[in-house]
């Protein structure tokens, strides 16, 4: 009788946890993000001129000195059934709950992005939402994932990722 309970009192206790993980990265998650530009080919684009300062303004100037971000894509998954890819990233060194992740994706000679998605903070580092953005548009075969991350005090680059798009 009391390894039967033992054995209930474990299942229960695992399938809680599991139940956990399911829904940690997705606390708050928005709506799909979009993409925002579609070719790595910008040299149409003209650069916007720099505005010059004049030395007798008395603006204050903004602090530059951003702790750099060191961040780690932990999971890039195609679900080709959902048509959607699944990206999983945290920063490593910045515990904040005020900074955004913003998801790259090179694939077949075309460069896009997509909407930045809220990160959060843990015991230790910054976690990503998930981000997960359409396979619809994204070439088959093999591509890369970078995240980015930005916030008033951090900001940085992943390593790129390779993924294979269905």
């Amino acid at each position: 009788m009391r390894r039967i309970f033992g054995a209930i009192a474990l299942a229960f206790s695992i399938c809680s946890l599991t139940a956990c993980s399911l829904f940690y990265p997705n606390w708050g998650a928005t709506e799909m993000p979009t993409p925002t530009s579609s070719s790595s080919a910008s040299a149409s684009e003209t650069p916007s001129p720099t505005p010059t300062v004049n030395p007798t303004d008395s603006a204050s100037p903004t602090p530059t000195d951003r702790t750099v971000a060191e961040l780690q894509i932990m999971d890039a998954t195609p679900d080709a059934t959902a048509g959607t890819l699944s990206v999983i990233a945290q920063v490593n060194n910045v515990t904040e709950a005020n900074g955004t992740c913003a998801l790259t994706i090179k694939a077949g000679g075309v460069t896009k992005k997509f909407a930045a998605v809220k990160a959060e903070p843990n015991a230790a580092f910054t976690q990503c939402f998930a981000i997960v953005v359409p396979l619809a548009g994204l070439a088959s075969g093999e591509a890369t994932a970078q995240v980015t991350y930005d916030s008033p005090t951090a900001t940085g680059k992943s390593n790129y990722f390779a993924v294979t798009i269905p």
